[in-house]
């Protein structure tokens, strides 16, 4: 089998020596697209790209893509499916996640930083002013957290939360999802919104559903904290941008944007307004540890490996 690895930097040594096992592996350097896919039969890729019919023409020969993601708002799987690509991804590896503690723990970091104001607050050559009065902030013990979702995330979140002394409420419409960790399972998002302080967005989204948390539930996170590290799709960004130009939130956090691969996503408007409001952006960093990333490849080596055996 002839591998490719198309975003090399940092890529696991373990997991190149055990695809190597299976055939001859090349790293994409940024050259000649069409020449370095055409005979590629599995690609390794990431968030940078986006997967779609441009992405794929070349790669005539290819029969597994291997996203290292649960989500997969930036494939196209039509277009995988009408090629007969078979996807190799995260999305139903429960056993396996649940040891991949890299987005709860980053979501934590960006609840702390937004209570904490630590973006303003960092001292540096051009904020030089020593004044913690300027940047008083409120703690996490003894708020509420609502959480959307309660899956592997939402739940291990509500673990973590606990530790911090906060209480924790989550919105699930699975009605086989058990409540853990002391949180309370409410009924509805609205419910949810109108009793927390802040809110944590943690669903798991599918490409081409409308945002579950639109205009009206935005406009009910008046004076709240809001945390995205899902996925973009999840939240009326445009009624969001509106909504934080008129200071409508205590802060906001977001680790993901809708449609991050496109030429018409929203991050130069939302990074406008990080100077004038307490917002955070961060590039999709949430599963961006050496450890993760690097037991995520090896765990997708060993699935691709088994795919290609069978």
């Amino acid at each position: 089998m002839r591998i490719g690895i198309v975003e090399p930097d940092g890529f696991d040594p373990q997991t190149r020596a055990l695809l190597e096992t299976l055939g001859p592996v090349a790293c994409y350097d940024g050259g000649d697209w069409h020449a370095f896919a055409a005979d590629r039969e599995a690609l390794f890729v990431r968030l940078r790209r986006r997967i779609d019919r441009s992405f794929l023409a070349p790669a005539r020969q290819l029969r597994y893509l291997v996203s290292p993601t649960t989500g997969h708002t930036h494939i196209d799987e039509a277009e995988l499916a009408a090629r007969g690509v078979r996807l190799l991804s995260l999305r139903g590896e429960r056993s396996f996640l649940a040891g991949v503690r890299a987005t709860p723990e980053h979501i934590v970091g960006l609840t702390l930083a937004l209570l904490r104001r630590y973006k303003d607050a960092f001292l540096h050559a051009g904020n030089p002013v020593w004044d913690r009065d300027r940047y008083r902030g409120q703690e996490l013990c003894g708020s509420l957290v609502g959480l959307i979702g309660f899956g592997r995330i939402g739940s291990r979140l509500a673990a973590y939360l606990a530790a911090f002394g906060a209480e924790t409420a989550f919105y699930d419409p699975d009605s086989a999802v058990q409540a853990c960790c002391g949180a309370q399972r409410v009924d509805s998002l609205s419910e949810l919104i109108a009793s927390a302080a802040i809110v944590i967005v943690c669903a798991s989204y599918r490409a081409g559903d409308a945002p579950p948390i639109g205009a009206d539930l935005l406009a009910a996170m008046a004076g709240k904290y809001l945390i995205n590290a899902a996925r973009g799709e999840l939240i009326d960004e445009e009624a969001l941008i509106g909504l934080l130009e008129k200071g409508h939130f205590a802060g906001v956090a977001l680790d993901v944007i809708a449609d991050e691969t496109g030429p018409d996503n929203r991050l130069a408007r939302l990074l406008s307004l990080t100077a004038t409001t307490n917002l955070i952006v961060t590039p999709h960093i949430g599963g961006a540890t050496v450890q993760s990333m690097a037991a995520t490849e090896r765990f997708l080596a060993a699935k691709l490996a088994e795919a290609w055996r069978a």
